[in-house]
């Protein structure tokens, strides 16, 4: 089995996720506090297309185990985007993922330093409000 490997700009993008979506999973609501590997940045179209891996509409928080049951089922998985995204921005998703982008011309150091800010800004903003880590 072929594994990507994570960058720097990975686990920023992660973290990114997992902070705007107040490190619940966004489907069966679970909280956790972070930091946390239970809590995963879930691809709907997968990290090797450059053009949509770092795209937010992309991505949402999931649980090891609604991670795993939504890759294991691909068109509830579909379902779900649309409902969340609505389908014009599904569409554009799907649009993006036929399109090439090579590594270095999205992995810069620019692009990673706006990802920080991003993040920080999210970060300062983010209050932790559960009594415990399910």
């Amino acid at each position: 089995m072929f594994k990507i490997k994570r960058n720097k700009w990975d686990d920023v993008f992660s973290k990114i996720i997992r902070t705007r979506d107040n490190w619940t999973c966004q489907k069966c609501g679970k909280v956790y506090l972070p930091p946390t590997k239970s809590l995963h940045c879930s691809h709907f179209v997968g990290r090797g297309h450059y053009t949509t891996r770092y795209d937010e509409d992309n991505c949402e928080a999931l649980c090891v185990k609604c991670h795993q049951r939504l890759g294991a089922n691909p068109n509830k998985h579909t379902d779900r985007k649309i409902m969340l995204i609505g389908y014009e921005r599904y569409q554009e998703l799907k649009r993006k993922q036929n399109l090439f982008i090579k590594k270095r011309d999205i992995c810069t150091e620019e692009f990673y330093q706006e990802m920080k800010a991003k993040l920080k800004g999210l970060t300062d903003s983010f209050v932790y409000d559960g009594d415990e880590q399910c």
